[in-house]
């Protein structure tokens, strides 16, 4: 678990600004001394000359709608998120389905452009917190070909995001709301939550618009589920509006006690 503190989750997030106000800030670094865990199968005799030659562009981008840039597609593997919080939104039929994307994770926003399938749908991807990502472009890529270990580190990212996803689409299939928002809490809390004397605090602030987004309903059954929990014990609102998980994680039985929650808060 991290102690990173992401605000997020405001009335106001999403409201998009213009393309000449959102350019990134460019700059350059050395990976491996930004993001330390991708050198560790690196041999230690050769550790210096890999952050040497490990250089990325990075791009610094403020909170707002991304517009991911059509021209620079190919020959990129993609991007390296070092610091901040982005979501990605996918549009179908009308609903609106949410995924937090943090550090560490490596990825490629292009095939979400894709125009030739049957099925119709619209992504769009928003800054939360101010984020620095560094360019996997194509001569990162041709450089990152003298250190496979680098390679691997950066494969098992993209792996490891692809499980989180499995995980959240399987608790769209819980029932109740409450089940599904307490194991999302728990979800996110094994990343960005961190271990204090009352609980796991997961210091992200997340609107109910967005936790019904994350969770596949809507607003309103989020706020009344929400209340539920609270009454079972399970999970605190802070002052800060940061979040407090209290207890062990779920298990398979959870849902058994929502309905005593709901008659006692009632």
């Amino acid at each position: 678990m991290h102690s990173n503190h992401p605000r997020i989750g405001s009335s106001k997030r999403r409201r998009p600004v213009s393309t000449t106000e959102h350019q990134p800030r460019e700059g350059k670094a050395r990976v491996l001394e930004l993001d330390p865990e991708l050198g560790l199968r690196v041999p230690v005799s050769d550790i210096t000359r890999a952050r040497r030659e490990l250089v990325a562009r990075v791009w610094t981008l403020g909170p707002g709608h991304w517009e991911t840039p059509r021209e620079l597609e190919r020959g990129w593997l993609g991007f390296l998120v070092l610091e901040g919080l982005l979501a990605r939104d996918i549009t179908l039929a009308g609903s609106t389905s949410t995924e937090l994307v943090g550090e560490g994770d490596v990825l490629q926003p292009w095939p979400s452009r894709r125009e030739d399938g049957l099925v119709r749908y619209r992504a769009a991807w928003h800054v939360l917190t101010p984020v620095r990502l560094a360019i996997l472009d194509d001569r990162l890529g041709r450089a990152l070909a003298d250190w496979p270990q680098v390679m691997s580190a950066l494969l098992e990212r993209a792996i490891r995001r692809t499980h989180r996803m499995s995980i959240h689409e399987a608790l769209l299939q819980l029932s109740p709301v409450e089940t599904r928002l307490l194991v999302l809490f728990w979800h996110l809390a094994e990343r960005w939550g961190n271990v204090t004397p009352g609980g796991i605090a997961l210091r992200l602030r997340l609107s109910h618009a967005l936790l019904g987004q994350l969770v596949g309903c809507q607003r309103s059954s989020v706020t009344t589920a929400l209340q539920h929990i609270y009454a079972s014990g399970q999970l605190k609102r802070r002052a800060d509006g940061s979040w407090l998980l209290i207890g062990p994680p779920p298990d398979d039985v959870v849902g058994v006690h929502w309905e005593a929650a709901s008659t006692a808060a009632s």
